[in-house]
């Protein structure tokens, strides 16, 4: 009631049902008169129509107000270009690298030249379907009379090492974006995604022929006369080519068909194949017999989930992109591309900086030159970072199984086997972790037709001293990841029960 005993408006109604109510009981102290106040009355569906109308801008009011903090925004667009006003921007997919060995024919002289965007593929009949990388530096002249001879699948040939590779989907050359209007601030979508950082080229006519425009992370720190762009990417992972603003790099003109991008698209966790798979060479180079990669392909990482880059950014944001402390490097190296990071500073000025690429395995060369690139940036000018290889440590756990009767034995182990693995792969564990022998026990007995198990060893591979370590807890060094011993993650030497 207000100040002359009148009913009033409650405001604080959110949804039709309580606005239409409040205007309902308004109307029947204002208009007694009015009595019928059934649906079928023009004057309720009046108002039927007036509570339907602030009930939706109350709603959109809401989502505005929800979808402008981190903490409550749940639309991926929001939280993109929320992060985007701190200088956070989601780490695209990276791509798998691996260290080519060529083996050309042994009577083979002279010199061949591995061309820019050489390609090279996967054996389907080891990744399922071909899996394309690229030699993507410039041209690489090998001199054949200076390689050795060794000896691989019982044949000689002359060997050629460390070539590397990128995973490429495809090259996208001279591609036209648009023509600019210009207008200051323009964007322009890459046809193709998702595109390689580190690869875009863009060229802009400017009225005497093309004109390379450098590409930039941001166009903040770019003056007028700064032809430069910075690539922005949506919430599905499409690429836009930004151009300046007058104020913050060079505007192109107005012309038609004046904007032309080349670059490469790729990348992802499909990359991080295993070795020697990588043994179609696609481009023809002269005396070539064999193309193998010794070791894994790593680095390859899908496009960062929004969930860490909402934790991520706003740390790097106080540090104001800088690496400072340990944790620092730890954080830059994740928004990177990398697997899992651990550092420490041994001394003053000295950064140990061990790095684990998505998917596991060893960094190659290639990441290790792209992450020390990409530090020099970032690094005090006086600290010096050494790049490690992670410390695997293979865990042998032995154990009996016993099977309910009725549940056949071979599908019970299969999936016993899988549980123990997925406790130690690589997703699930990290740098320095300690492992306990009830989430061993845990597993296993989630696993439907169980009916015991008995863990007779959990430790370290080829570690002496007791079998299970006491308090059944295995304590790992700071540097050091788990992983699952070669023969497989569990060993069983008895298994009862169950039926065939």
């Amino acid at each position: 009631m207000n100040g002359n005993g009148h009913q009033r408006l409650d405001y604080t109604g959110k949804d039709f049902n309580a606005l239409l109510e409040g205007m309902l009981a308004l109307a029947r102290e204002r208009m007694p008169e009015w009595t019928d106040h059934s649906a079928n009355d023009p004057g309720v569906v009046l108002l039927e129509l007036v509570a339907d109308g602030i009930d939706r801008q109350i709603y959109y009011v809401d989502r505005l107000i929800q979808e402008s903090f981190i903490e409550s925004a749940v639309e991926d667009r929001s939280l993109i270009n929320l992060l985007r006003l701190i200088g956070y921007e989601l780490r695209p997919p990276k791509p798998a690298s691996a260290d080519l060995t060529l083996l050309f024919d042994p009577a083979a002289s002279g010199s061949v030249t591995v061309p820019t965007h050489a390609r090279f593929e996967t054996s389907a009949r080891l990744t399922g379907k071909p899996v394309p990388f690229q030699y993507v530096r410039a041209p690489w002249t090998i001199d054949l009379d200076v390689l050795p001879l060794v000896s691989w699948r019982d044949d000689e040939y002359k060997e050629f090492t460390g070539l590397p590779v990128l995973q490429v989907d495809g090259t996208a050359a001279n591609e036209l974006l648009g023509s600019s209007d210009g207008t200051p601030g323009q964007r322009f979508r890459l046809a193709q995604s998702p595109l390689i950082d580190g690869t875009l080229e863009v060229l802009v006519d400017e009225g005497a022929g093309p004109r390379p425009y450098a590409v930039r992370s941001s166009l903040l720190q770019s003056g007028p006369a700064d032809r430069h762009v910075a690539v922005r990417r949506d919430e599905i992972g499409t690429a836009w080519v930004e151009f300046g603003s007058a104020k913050y790099a060079v505007v192109p003109p107005r012309r038609r068909n004046n904007l032309r991008a080349s670059y490469l698209v790729g990348g992802g966790a499909k990359g991080n194949v295993p070795a020697e798979s990588i043994v179609t060479a696609v481009t023809p180079i002269a005396s070539l017999e064999q193309a193998y990669n010794p070791r894994a392909a790593s680095g390859g990482s899908d496009r960062e989930p929004l969930a860490e880059a909402v934790r991520r950014g706003p740390r790097q944001f106080r540090s104001m992109g800088r690496a400072v402390t340990a944790e620092d490097y730890e954080s830059h190296a994740l928004q990177f591309g990398v697997g899992k990071a651990r550092a420490r500073a041994p001394s003053w000025n000295r950064i140990e900086l061990y790095v684990a690429p998505a998917g596991g395995g060893y960094p190659s060369d290639t990441l290790k030159e792209d992450l020390s690139a990409y530090f020099e940036s970032r690094r005090i000018l006086t600290s010096i970072l050494e790049l490690r290889d992670p410390v695997y440590v293979s865990i042998a756990i032995e154990g009996t199984l016993e099977v309910e009767p009725y549940f056949f034995t071979q599908e019970v182990v299969s999936e016993v086997l899988a549980a123990v693995g997925r406790l130690l792969a690589f997703d699930a564990v990290g740098f320095g972790q300690t492992l306990y022998l009830s989430k061993v026990y845990e597993a296993i007995e989630a696993v439907n037709g169980v009916r015991g198990v008995a863990v007779t060893r959990f430790n370290r591979e080829g570690a002496t001293g007791p079998a299970i370590p006491p308090e059944g807890k295995l304590a790992l060094a700071w540097e050091e990841i788990p992983v699952a011993a070669v023969g497989g993650a569990i060993q069983l030497s008895s298994v009862t029960g169950g039926k065939s």
